[in-house]
């Protein structure tokens, strides 16, 4: 917090929210992560990043009150377990601009507020840039298996790690205590602050609706709703089975940039039982609300035409399908083919995974969202 205060010049972080999270999250990465060298240089540099985000922010709240009078109507919003086709249908659904989507690089650095006059060319980016270089070259597998970039469309649930708040961490890290304090923690005051910073962003730089996505929102559409009680829900789906694989293979990438000593069995130990927990929530919620804010997207339907699922979620929602949007969807598919090979793949025996144990686990959420068991290979 010094740190982020000498950078600054600045020294208000506003709300207390953040205090017990970054607490537990230290201690996590101290005993729990055997982070190397260059692991704990890119941690402590992700943290006091978070701080001198929250320092930046609530300065510029202070000088423009107006902020926190900024209305968010109508939130579109993705959701499902990783690897089930969310961030495609995102990148998609960007492509109206009435969809004002969440850049990589206004996630990293969201103060200044952002300006549309300037929103292409904005400095902030060269500097997204350089991080993405970076990235690529240390661990080039991890861009493979899930690409981003700054001027792509980005997860929101970047904009949780400025309380210390966010399920992006433990993907990233192997913090199995920090992880267990997320799934325990009253999630209110986060999505305020979460709240907080689309009202930020959205400031001098709005769209019609946000488009958002992360599959870590499965763990509290109760507490979504709450703060956006207008919000309109895409839920992908998608063999639990294969996802969930991958996602243990993605996660076991992004430990290896910050640790020599990545553990597959414990990668495996822990996320099946937590994305199955993800999905039992996100069910639970669902019954307690009007089944016109969701809307069930199935990933071989949505690969077989694209263009029709979102003309769909255009039409759930009573939203205007604008002229010329499967145009730019199919040229947008055709620029950006869905590429698989070149990747290490990782198998789920490799996390001691058992395949008819799995299956079991995730067999009422097939029933329930009749979803079509794939083959493993």
């Amino acid at each position: 917090m010094e740190a982020a205060r000498r950078r600054t010049s600045l020294d208000d972080f506003g709300t207390g929210e953040f205090r017990e999270p970054l607490t537990v999250l230290l201690d996590s990465l101290e005993r729990e992560a055997r982070l190397s060298p260059l692991g704990r240089y890119f941690a402590r540099g992700q943290i006091v990043s978070s701080l001198e985000n929250r320092l930046k922010l609530r300065a510029d709240l202070l000088a423009h009150p107006g902020i926190s009078e900024v209305e968010i109507r109508r939130p579109l919003y993705v959701v499902g377990l990783p690897r089930t086709g969310t961030t495609l249908l995102q990148n998609l659904l960007a492509l109206d601009p009435a969809n004002r989507s969440l850049r990589q690089w206004e996630a990293a650095r969201p103060s200044p507020p952002p300006e549309r006059a300037t929103y292409e060319n904005d400095s902030r980016i060269a500097a997204a840039e350089r991080t993405a270089r970076l990235l690529d070259y240390i661990a080039p597998d991890a861009l493979a298996l899930h690409p981003v970039g700054p001027r792509m469309p980005t997860e929101c649930v970047t904009l949780f790690a400025n309380s210390f708040a966010s399920l992006e961490i433990p993907t990233i890290h192997e913090v199995p205590e920090y992880l267990s304090w997320c799934l325990n923690a009253d999630m209110r005051p986060h999505y305020a602050y979460y709240r907080s910073q689309l009202q930020h962003l959205q400031w001098r730089c709005a769209g019609e609706r946000w488009l958002l996505k992360s599959p870590a929102h499965l763990f509290w559409i109760d507490v979504l709703l709450e703060t956006f009680p207008d919000a309109c829900i895409v839920q992908t789906h998608r063999d639990p089975l294969h996802a969930v694989g991958s996602f243990c293979g993605l996660a076991a990438v992004l430990h290896s940039i910050g640790s020599d000593r990545v553990d597959l069995r414990s990668i495996g130990e822990t996320w099946p039982a937590v994305w199955a927990e993800g999905l039992d929530r996100a069910t639970a919620a669902r019954e307690k609300v009007d089944g016109t804010t969701f809307f069930d997207s199935h990933y071989e339907d949505f690969l077989a035409d694209p263009p029709l699922t979102v003309r769909r979620i255009y039409e759930h929602f009573e939203l205007p399908f604008p002229d010329g949007l499967e145009d730019r969807i199919r040229g947008y598919l055709q620029l950006h083919p869905q590429r698989t090979s070149g990747v290490r793949r990782y198998t789920l025996e490799e996390f001691g995974l058992s395949p008819v144990v799995e299956g079991a686990r995730f067999e009422p959420y097939r029933r329930r969202y009749g979803v079509r068991e794939e083959v493993q290979r």
